[in-house]
């Protein structure tokens, strides 16, 4: 480069950036806002994560339900069938005293029984009506097992399973078709219809 080029780029005007005007930063005006601006934030996250908390618990709360209801249910209608089949077969065995009573053996349906050891909800449910289901498959099946044996005559095991299902039918039926009635009612006051 010559020198008067030199001195030509040195005189030309030297680009600068806009001067930013710093004069907001020092008003207290400006500092209050964004104070007000940082809470309101805050406020603002945490009033949706304590709304979002509570629309999560109560659709788990009412998805519990349902499942319970639907347990509950299922449970009632295995224990109903299996009372009518072990009056039938006290009936039949008060009645006709077969000598080969062991091949008129009663299969009661234990499906729901059975898999309520897998579900969570299982000791959701009134331990009342849990005891009362577990012994009428115990008591049953123990008397079923003696007449079969011929520990008990026919007539008096058969007596004793018509007690058996008297007091099922009275007690443990009503009670569960009562409670999952109610969680039917709780379901539809919030408009699920499991019925």
């Amino acid at each position: 480069m010559d020198i008067n080029s030199q001195q030509s780029a040195a005189s030309a005007p030297v680009k600068r950036f806009p001067q930013l005007d710093n004069r907001e930063l020092v008003k207290t005006s400006f500092w209050i806002s964004q104070v007000f601006m940082i809470i309101a934030t805050i406020v603002g996250v945490y009033l949706a994560a304590q709304e979002g908390l509570s629309q999560a618990i109560t659709f788990d709360n009412l998805t519990n339900k349902q499942n319970n209801y639907y347990l509950r249910h299922a449970l009632y209608d295995e224990l109903n069938d299996n009372v009518s089949i072990i009056n039938d077969y006290a009936d039949f065995i008060s009645g006709k005293a077969p000598y080969d009573i062991k091949s008129h053996h009663p299969t009661m349906a234990n499906f729901v029984w059975d898999n309520m050891r897998y579900s969570p909800n299982t000791l959701e449910t009134p331990s009342q009506i849990l005891s009362d289901t577990r012994r009428f498959y115990m008591q049953a099946s123990e008397i079923v097992s003696k007449v079969e044996a011929r520990v008990y005559g026919a007539k008096y095991g058969g007596g004793l399973l018509k007690a058996l299902t008297q007091e099922v039918s009275e007690n443990t039926l009503p009670a569960l078709k009562a409670n999952y009635s109610a969680l039917a009612n709780e379901l539809k006051r919030h408009e699920i219809y499991v019925e």
